[in-house]
């Protein structure tokens, strides 16, 4: 009889019951995995038959393979007989069950994946709830949470260290944040895998003190660029329009290439003079090619330089008058809930916030207006209660709205990321240009204002289409070949990717210990085969006489171009803009919110950068 009771223990144990309490021929057990909700279940001392209903109704999924395993069919209504070896504990089945060190990295993951504080750890609720779904396990506490953090952060580093080893080309973009009386420097990186995938990771976004001067942003993007040993990869870093990132770069500058800019900057000698820079600054830092963020400009061009054409025309009354009566109209929208719902009941739209330093926002306000009909637009002025536009003011609003829609899609274009190439900068400004253009002819409002624009356009990216890297980006990318270029500047692109193609040839010639080519026999040019073309393989000029004669606009025909896909990666692994950066600034705004003032700086950077670097450096969660 005791050893039919230990039996039945045993398999209670087994299969997840707890005795409870004996009742003359039955007994009270409760079922374990029905947490948190107590399950009292009643069964006969000699037979197990309505517990195993029970698992096999509620808990069938789990324990299906396991009861067919232990219990025979032919014993489904009878105590399993043990022998001696089996009065030892039952060994549990460890794949129903977490470890507590698999708990503790899914807990890890659930708060830097997901954004949530670190405070979690610390709340009863939380760990209550852990405890049941982990069956009596703990959460760990803030202090392993750190540790845990600090040894992933070192262990994510190295591995983007390594991976950025592998790496030819890479491209940065570098910014500063204000936030909370708080400066922080971010670093993004990105580059073009073989099959054109563009990768992107952040570098940093580091505390920074004091001014934001030119002598910080050179100290911290070299600082950064050099603890993951990438100085001479990089091809270029973009940053915004500021003046102390243009002043920053333009330092490092050749003598033959700086320009006059429209910024003024301090004079260098006088800063010399009075100690304000130590003499050999400038000597002691490197900084890589400059890119000025595209989109920026062009949102410069669309706010303050369109803003400056309207002040000179006639218009400008009627652009005040319109404009003024759009932001009443936004700021009632927004001045209850109830009237926020009665406009989009009427007009099925909703009036996002316009952001100041934002043209596109502002311009999709002013297009969502004007896209209503005029009995909506009626009654969402009767709603507010705001003066109605007068048909002058309308017609402005149209034409606006009309004119500068390219302007609108081309800041879009140029703010992508994973399709997104420098070699797509001139084609877009080409097309803007034209498209411009052709609108200028037939308008009432916007004829002068467009011609300034256009110059405007010339004048703000003089760099960019000047630049030979910019060209043989455009050049490189199959949408457009030489199709962008007039014919008579096509001949010296050409001839310029051609020697591109060239040199890269002769630099995967290697020379042996001697100094002697390991293609020596090219030396001598006589009989067949003599040409250039060694061993099947066509020529540069060759090469890239068939890509630019091809029609076949797909980035994958590349494929086919060796040379010419080595340098679309090598020129276009460059990004148009900064947008990036901005945006892991703005994921860090999720995390440094004003509840979360006890994270620290360095904590603050290694949640950001492992859930920000999660896609790419994937062991570093393992």
């Amino acid at each position: 009889m005791e050893r039919s009771r230990t039996s039945f223990d045993h398999w209670l144990h087994k299969n997840n019951f707890t005795f409870r309490e004996s009742r003359g021929r039955n007994i009270t057990v409760q079922c374990n995995l029905c947490l948190p909700t107590i399950k009292l279940l009643s069964t006969a001392k000699d037979t197990t038959s309505n517990l195993k209903k029970h698992l096999e109704r509620k808990h069938s999924l789990q324990f299906k393979k396991k009861l067919s395993k232990d219990e025979p069919s032919n014993s489904a209504h009878q105590v399993p007989e043990f022998g001696p070896s089996d009065t030892k504990q039952p060994k549990m089945d460890h794949t129903l069950y977490t470890s507590q060190s698999k708990l503790n990295a899914l807990i890890f993951n659930f708060i830097v994946e997901d954004v949530h504080p670190i405070s979690i750890l610390e709340q009863a609720g939380f760990q209550r709830l852990i405890e049941v779904l982990s069956r009596g396990k703990t959460v760990m506490n803030r202090k392993t949470f750190v540790s845990r953090l600090d040894a992933t952060f070192d262990k994510m580093k190295e591995e983007l260290r390594a991976k950025l080893d592998k790496v030819q080309s890479l491209c940065t973009t570098a910014d500063i944040w204000s936030v909370q009386d708080r400066s922080y420097f971010g670093i993004t990186c990105h580059w073009l895998e073989d099959n054109f995938e563009r990768k992107s990771v952040a570098l940093a976004c580091t505390r920074m003190y004091g001014g934001h001067t030119c002598e910080t942003v050179i100290a911290k993007i070299q600082e950064i660029h050099s603890s993951y040993n990438i100085e001479s990869k990089i091809c270029s870093t973009v940053t915004d329009n500021g003046s102390n990132f243009v002043k920053a770069f333009r330092e490092f500058l050749p003598e033959d290439e700086r320009e006059v800019e429209e910024i003024q900057f301090d004079d260098l000698g006088k800063m010399l003079s009075e100690g304000d820079v130590g003499g050999d600054f400038f000597l002691s830092y490197f900084l890589p090619p400059h890119q000025q963020c595209a989109a920026q400009t062009l949102n410069l061009i669309a706010s303050k330089d369109l803003a400056d054409a309207i002040s000179k025309e006639p218009i400008q009354r009627v652009h005040v008058s319109s404009t003024a009566k759009c932001a009443l109209i936004w700021q009632k929208a927004h001045s209850s809930q109830m009237v926020a719902d009665m406009v989009e009941t009427i007009a099925n739209i909703k009036f996002s916030d316009p952001c100041l330093t934002q043209w596109g926002s502002e311009y999709n306000f002013v297009q969502k207006i004007m896209s209503l009909t005029d009995e909506q637009l009626t009654q969402l002025i009767d709603i507010l209660d705001v003066p109605n536009f007068v048909p002058e003011e309308t017609a402005y609003l149209r034409e606006y709205a009309d004119v500068f829609k390219p302007v609108a899609f081309a800041l879009d274009l140029l703010q992508g990321e994973q399709k997104c190439f420098l070699g797509i900068v001139i084609p877009t400004l080409l097309t803007l240009k034209r498209k411009l253009q052709e609108k200028a002819a037939n308008k009432q409002f916007f004829s002068e204002v467009i011609d300034g624009t256009v110059e405007a356009i010339d004048s703000r990216f003089k760099q960019v289409f000047n630049s030979t890297d910019a060209k043989l980006a455009t050049t490189t990318m199959p949408q457009f070949r030489l199709w962008w270029l007039p014919e008579g500047e096509r001949e010296s692109v050409r001839e310029r990717l051609v020697a591109e193609v060239s040199q890269l040839d002769q630099g995967n010639e290697e020379t042996d210990t001697n100094g002697i080519s390991v293609h020596e026999d090219e030396f001598f040019s006589y009989g067949p085969g003599s040409s250039g073309n060694r061993d099947g393989k066509r020529g540069a000029a060759e090469e890239v006489r068939i890509y630019l004669e091809g029609t076949n606009k797909d980035l994958q025909c590349l494929n086919e171009f060796p040379g010419v896909k080595k340098l679309f990666i090598k020129f276009n692994t460059t990004l148009p803009s900064s947008v990036p950066v901005e945006r892991l600034f703005s994921s860090g705004g999720n995390i440094l919110t004003r509840k979360r003032s006890a994270l620290t700086d360095e904590q603050f950077e290694r949640l950001l950068l492992l859930r920000y670097n999660s896609k790419v450096c994937t062991t570093a969660f393992e």
